[in-house]
């Protein structure tokens, strides 16, 4: 890609990525649009949307260039990388689109619905040359890092047992998150998150997948509760997610041989986010995490302060791998094994039994 050269000004980089945003719903104006400002490298330059009041905020919000389609955004030539921030089933077929007008491509999670579709994925970004990556952006929550870290200290010993989960009481706000056919499934949102972790803690494919789901109180296409087991060479791991918790439990449970490892409470970034302000993101003390382990003979129990999460560090990654060729941090071909798993998961929930991964 040839870089855009600007003057340098205010300590602005010589080259910046030319960004535009398909979707400026939640996503696109609470989410990326405020990471993508604060990457000098990168320049928040366009965004398409097919709601007028929609181009007038992020005109408002950022004096980018509006436009009511995102055949006329990829038109623009001076575009260098788009952003899909649309429902999760416009994603294959946008990026694809994107990809072929030349852009590179950053798709919010998930990929996609479908192996299918993320296979005609990296089938166009091959063709075209193009980056393209998934916004796995919670690779870099406190509670994933903070978990990663205490792992490698030893002080858990071998895991045996970590489950995660995202729980809640309430029907989704967003109509099209209550639809099979937009939303895919309940694993397509925040299990999501929830598998990609799974895969970079242990670094591998499960050798099966078992999953249980229901469709409990509302009346939508898309599960209320679904929990699914992973089983690894000597630990079990357990994603559940859920929109029918009346009572709260813990975001992380891991069991180890020498020690556990409990937390509550999800990274605070994204409610800093919906306050335009990610330096005012703040843990309260009671959502820390807290270690049983062995000491010199005595079981002890400790909190350890979160290491900071940085959603912004996705983005950077993005603009050093376009412009210093830096490799890219999350991967398509990682974030097609999340959408397998998925199937997988659903394939087990509708017939009963544990599906074997291959």
């Amino acid at each position: 890609m040839q870089a855009r050269t600007c003057e340098v000004k205010d300590n602005m980089p010589e080259e910046q990525i030319n960004v535009g945003i398909i979707g400026y719903g939640y996503a696109g104006r609470i989410i990326h649009a405020q990471l993508i400002e604060l990457v000098p490298r990168l320049k928040l330059y366009a965004v398409a949307s097919r709601d007028e009041q929609r181009r007038l905020q992020a005109k408002n919000d950022y004096g980018v260039i509006t436009y009511e389609s995102y055949e006329d955004l990829l038109r623009d030539e001076n575009v260098d990388l788009v952003v899909i921030a649309t429902p999760h089933n416009t994603h294959a077929e946008l990026a694809i689109k994107a990809m072929e007008a030349g852009k590179h491509c950053v798709v919010d999670k998930p990929m996609c619905i479908s192996t299918a579709e993320a296979d005609a994925m990296l089938m166009t970004r091959d063709k075209t040359g193009v980056l393209l990556s998934v916004f796995h952006n919670r690779r870099w929550d406190c509670d994933f890092l903070t978990l990663h870290n205490v792992i490698n200290s030893g002080l858990l010993g071998e895991p045996f047992l970590i489950e995660s989960r995202v729980t809640r009481y309430g029907k989704p706000a967003s109509a099209w998150r209550c639809e099979r056919e937009c939303m895919g499934s309940i694993l397509h949102d925040w299990g999501v998150h929830l598998i990609d972790q799974a895969l970079q803690l242990t670094g591998k494919m499960p050798l099966s997948v078992s999953c249980k789901t229901n469709f409990l109180i509302w009346n939508m296409s898309v599960e209320s509760y679904a929990r699914v087991e992973m089983e690894f060479d000597s630990l079990t791991y357990t994603v559940e997610v859920s929109y029918i918790s009346h009572v709260p439990r813990p975001r992380w449970y891991v069991l180890g041989d020498k020690g556990g490892f409990i937390k509550f409470g999800l990274d605070p970034q994204e409610v800093a986010l919906q306050r335009r302000d990610i330096k005012s993101a703040f843990e309260p003390p009671e959502n820390k995490a807290r270690i049983f382990t062995t000491m010199n003979g005595n079981r002890v129990e400790m909190t350890v302060d979160s290491v900071p999460g940085r959603w912004v560090a996705f983005y950077e990654n993005i603009a050093a791998a376009l412009l210093d060729k830096e490799e890219l941090s999350v991967k398509p071909e990682q974030s097609r094994q999340v959408i397998r798993l998925i199937e997988l998961a659903l394939q087990s929930a509708k017939q009963g039994t544990p599906i074997k991964v291959s």
